[in-house]
């Protein structure tokens, strides 16, 4: 009498390890290379030319959205204003008041603002320095971070946006963090036989950076 035995057998396939016991076969996921990118980077420039009078921010400064970062002088700029508003006051013209309106207009657009919450990356400007609508400063958005990853065209159609992935940071940061997937590539890269696939990674408090290499993990099916 000869018993029936059971031999488990491990071969590699283009997803990761399959175990083939009984003539059925289960993938298990792999781990995917990925980046850890800023959400955003903004330059920031100046809409008017004129002379840097203040530069409040420096390289790995925090940012809040709105907040002034940079200050044209606007001296000649304010006493146009200041006339006016008296011409204003005195005459009650019309046009004296459409005037004062554009002074003031002209001094808000020598008020450099940060348009998004973020960190100072670079400031190729100084106080002093002359703008003429030249990068001052550079802002990276890290709040949420965005995950940039390649995936073989065998896990096409697996995934989804919407999906969930683990994101393990790179050492000596490690950890587990959970993202979801935002854009899933609708060209393949028939070179190398993948698909691009972008999560969004939220990063409050900035515990993690940017530019960190990390592996990208997919529920297994």
């Amino acid at each position: 009498m000869f018993r029936r035995s059971c031999v488990l057998v491990m071969v590699m396939s283009g997803l990761g390890w399959l175990s083939v016991m009984g003539g059925q076969a289960e993938v298990h996921a792999r781990d995917l290379d990925c980046l850890i990118e800023p959400f955003v980077v903004v330059t920031v420039s100046s809409p008017e030319v004129g002379l840097l009078e203040e530069v409040t921010v420096d390289r790995g400064d925090v940012v809040e959205e709105d907040q002034v970062v940079a200050v044209l002088d606007s001296s000649v700029e304010s006493a146009t204003g200041s006339v006016n508003h008296a011409r204003a006051r005195l005459t009650n013209d019309r046009l004296a008041d459409m005037e004062l309106r554009k002074s003031t207009a002209e001094i808000a657009r020598r008020t450099i603002r940060s348009p998004i919450p973020g960190v100072v990356m670079e400031r190729s400007l100084s106080t002093g320095e002359f703008a003429k609508q030249d990068p001052i400063l550079k802002i990276a958005q890290l709040d949420p971070l965005r995950v940039e990853a390649y995936a073989p065209v065998s896990m096409l159609g697996k995934i989804v946006v919407g999906a969930e992935a683990q994101v393990l940071p790179q050492a000596p940061v490690n950890g587990n963090y959970l993202a979801k997937v935002t854009v899933v590539d609708r060209v393949i890269d028939a070179a190398s036989g993948t698909f691009g696939i972008r999560l969004e990674l939220p990063n409050p408090n900035f515990q993690l950076s940017a530019g960190l290499k990390c592996k990208l993990r997919f529920a297994k099916e």
